[in-house]
């Protein structure tokens, strides 16, 4: 037959076939994490959703291609189309990081960026598509192989984005795909398409040198962006940036070079202190283009640099005589350095990013050899784990802010989770406190009314009534107490808060012309005097601010999302996903009715209702059980980076195992389908109710433990959600083989409804309902493998 046509499936070699797909769904899955790490540095963070939703868009076009090309290959292989897309991919990735790299990443470009990047998802799904198309009658091994490329993706992103960046992933991507044509033309035994490959891989591979070499790809943050570092580089214009790296979930960059101010009596535009001479800045340090933080200048002395000991944030660790003193957080050490010039000598300081842990170590004596100091232990941990592990009680337990207000005010936090605010937290730091100790935050003016509330529910859950509360809370602004950006530091006190603390407090606020807000017995602004005299209930003081004052919880712990009841840029995602969902429903059955194919008319025991609600279903439910279980298991493993790899991996690696097996438990109907899927329901009803007392109880073990028991909790559900998928596909091929694309389309376009979706539920409601919602979803796809056994549809074996 004419290559043209497409090849006749039964003629192509299947090992060569999955093998091109495992490394093209690897690919896939390493491009959209790569892709969400470029867009939330360059852009923001809320756009690495919008990296999410361009792979899934890309993805889901292509089913309605190939759905449209089957007219003219019937059921064959579309090995032209495949080769074509797996070349396109080589040379779209370079234009696209080109173009943004040229454009600035400016954000009023987001539309050509998304366009750009969403060509080669596009390509992605055609090859992964047209082989299911052609090959659905063994779409249990393929589907297999899909995902189990793509989990070790999920774990190979994790090593490529340390040692690549993100740019040269991007490209390894491209090479990665240039192999992908190269087996492709093998398996369709053409030579000329094989020496084309060759060609192509070479190409490909000279691009990931040149970009080893040269800027020519580097990806740079939209320098108009009201975001920290490019705000920075315009204020101060002899600053530059000296080195940018790049892990898994963040990207690092140092700059250096004079302020443009330094004058000590004046404040940095950006973090609100004292400007260079004041300061003695070495270097700052900002994270993904946003959260910044100091290297200061410092000779390693505890008797240097004690003028921080008056700067408002630091009062707390001169108020008692050399406390023992955690910091979470510690950044670029200033903190530190505060911490023991005002007589600490048994500082614990802990810092979650190894880049920014092993910056400040580079600068040695400049910054007084901090983490190797004699009266500091260092740690690169994140914090709640940190804690949770710890036997030690502390007098002071410090956590500093690292976002600025530009970060704040922009709402590009909003869809961030924070572990460290939220009431679990707090109860884990209140356990860890002497009978004299202090919890200080320092943060912004509004975030006040949330700590306050968090601290009311805290001591009422350590059995201190409301009217008792004002003795144990002490909040003060460096700039204002009505309007940001003003700095504001929350103490809270264990114990009560004595007259000498309170005093300390007073004196100090008094002399450096700082405003307090609440103060035990001497000052009690509203409507926080309402709350604390129980004029109010917390329900009524939550209702007295525009923005969210209600404290976090483990289960919604979305602290920096002020906007109610959600923030507005997910209310816009939600709208561009329903609207990508019902383009991916309606658009193919309306041109269905048009041209008259619709052949599942002819088919008594099956419905296209049917079909389109199980494909949606199953890619609604999947993404939202996913995406709950990722939430929960961050805290619980501590590391985000490698909770994201292990979660994608185990999943997707239990899904592909499932989905192998899936043609042997579900062969001639669907009667095995149902117990299937009702294993994924009761699985994760389980999941809800036992999930979080698991992690409470375990979250102290070491990692591999932890690990050891995600990889448990998270097979037997990945398992069974590998299943449905493929018995839909082999069914649908057996009944209307015409849908198989268009299904892969809804798929994926539900996929885009059901990530915004879990990201509001979750903020809304919390994590929980989040995954309740999911498995309500798969009970739909229940009903309908209900209504086929009912109907006795039976999967048509093929040997083709």
């Amino acid at each position: 037959m004419d290559s043209s046509q497409g090849l006749v499936p039964s003629s192509v070699n299947r090992r060569l076939l999955f093998t091109g797909i495992f490394l093209a769904s690897l690919s896939g899955l390493v491009l959209e994490i790569a892709l969400t790490r470029i867009f939330s540095a360059a852009i923001w963070y809320h756009f690495a959703f919008v990296a999410v939703s361009v792979a899934l868009i890309g993805l889901g076009a292509s089913g309605l291609v190939v759905h449209y090309r089957l007219k003219k290959i019937k059921e064959n292989w579309a090995n032209n189309l495949t080769i074509a897309s797996s070349i396109g991919i080589v040379f779209v990735l370079p234009i696209s990081l080109f173009v943004m790299h040229v454009l600035a990443s400016d954000i009023t470009y987001l539309p050509l960026f998304m366009l750009l990047f969403s060509i080669p998802f596009f390509f992605v799904g055609i090859i992964i598509s047209a082989a299911f198309s052609a090959f659905a009658h063994v779409a249990g091994r393929l589907y297999a192989f899909d995902l189990i490329g793509a989990s070790l993706g999920a774990l190979s992103v994790v090593a490529l984005l340390s040692i690549l960046g993100g740019e040269g992933t991007l490209l390894l991507v491209g090479v990665i795909s240039a192999v992908c044509a190269i087996i492709f033309s093998i398996a369709s035994k053409n030579k000329k398409k094989i020496l084309i490959s060759l060609a192509v891989i070479a190409f490909a591979s000279a691009l990931l040198m040149v970009n080893e070499t040269s800027q020519t790809f580097s990806i740079l943050t939209d320098s108009r962006a009201q975001k920290d570092l490019p705000i920075f580089l315009r204020e101060n214009p002899g600053t530059h940036i000296v080195k940018t790296q790049w892990n898994s979930f963040s990207r690092i960059d140092v700059v250096e070079g004079p302020t443009s101010n330094c004058d000590p009596n004046t404040l940095d535009p950006i973090f609100g202190q004292p400007q260079c001479a004041g300061e003695g800045l070495i270097a700052k340090i900002f994270i993904d283009g946003g959260a910044g933080t100091n290297i200061i200048s410092w000779d390693g002395s505890p008797d240097s640099r004690q003028e921080l000991s008056s700067w408002m944030q630091y009062l707390p660790f001169t108020m008692m005589n050399d406390p023992k003193t955690l910091i979470i957080g510690s950044g670029g050490g200033r903190d530190v350095i505060a911490a023991v010039t005002s007589g600490n000598t048994d500082v614990t300081s802990v810092e979650l990013n190894p880049i920014i842990f092993d910056t400040v170590k580079s600068y040695g004596e400049k910054a007084g050899n901090l983490y190797a100091h004699p009266y500091v232990d260092a740690n690169v941990d994140e914090g709640r784990s940190f804690v949770s592990r710890s036997v030690d009680k502390y007098d002071i337990i410090y956590i500093p802010f690292v976002d600025t207000w530009a970060s704040v005010s922009s709402g590009g936090l909003g869809v961030s989770e924070n572990f460290l605010y939220t009431v679990e937290g707090f109860q884990e730091y209140y356990d860890h406190l002497t009978d004299r100790g202090k919890i200080v935050t320092v943060r912004w003016l509004i975030d006040t009314p949330r700590f306050v509330s968090t601290f009311v529910t805290l001591l009422e859950n350590n059995e201190i009534p409301q009217r008792d509360a004002y003795k144990h809370i002490i909040v003060v602004g460096s700039e204002s107490i009505e309007k940001d950006p003003s700095v504001t530091m929350s103490v809270f006190s264990k114990e009560p808060f004595t007259n000498d603390e309170i005093e300390f407090f007073t004196e100090a606020f008094s002399k450096n012309g700082y405003k307090p807000i609440l103060v035990p017995g001497q000052v009690m602004v509203e409507p926080y005097s309402k709350l604390l005299n129980e004029e109010i209930t917390l329900e009524e003081f939550y209702d007295l601010f525009p923005t969210k004052a209600h404290p976090v919880t483990d289960d919604s712990p979305y602290f920096l999302s002020f906007e109610k009841p959600f923030p507005q840029i997910l209310e816009q995602l939600l709208y561009v996903s329903i609207g990508i969902a019902g383009v991916f429903l309606i658009g193919p059955y309306v041109w269905l009715k048009k041209s008259k194919d619709d052949n599942v008319k002819n088919h008594s025991t099956i419905t296209t209702k049917s079909i389109v609600v199980y494909f949606a279903a199953l890619g609604f439910g999947f993404i939202l059980i996913e995406l709950a279980l990722l939430q929960k298991l961050i805290l619980f493993l501590g590391n985000p980076t490698m909770t994201f790899a292990l979660l994608l991996f185990t999943i997707l690696l239990s899904s592909g195992i499932g989905s192998l097996i899936s043609a042997k438990l579900i062969r001639l109907n669907t009667k095995n389908l149902i117990f299937v899927i009702s294993g994924i329901a009761g699985l994760g009803l389980i999941y809800v109710s036992m999930l979080t007392p698991l992690i409470y109880s375990t979250i102290s073990e070491p990692f591999t433990i932890k690990a050891a028991i995600s990889i448990g909790l998270l097979f037997p559900i990945g398992f069974l959600m590998g299943m449905p998928m493929p018995t839909g596909m082999r069914l649908i091929k057996s009944h209307v083989p015409t849908f198989v694309p268009w299904m892969w389309a809804i798929n994926g376009g539900f996929s885009v409804l059901g990530a915004v979706l879990t990201v509001i539920l979750s903020i809304v409601y919390g994590g929980s309902y989040a995954m309740l919602f999911g498995i309500s979803v798969y009970l739909v796809a229940l009903a309908i493998g209900l209504t086929w056994r009912q109907q006795a549809v039976e999967i048509k074996i093929s040997n083709a």
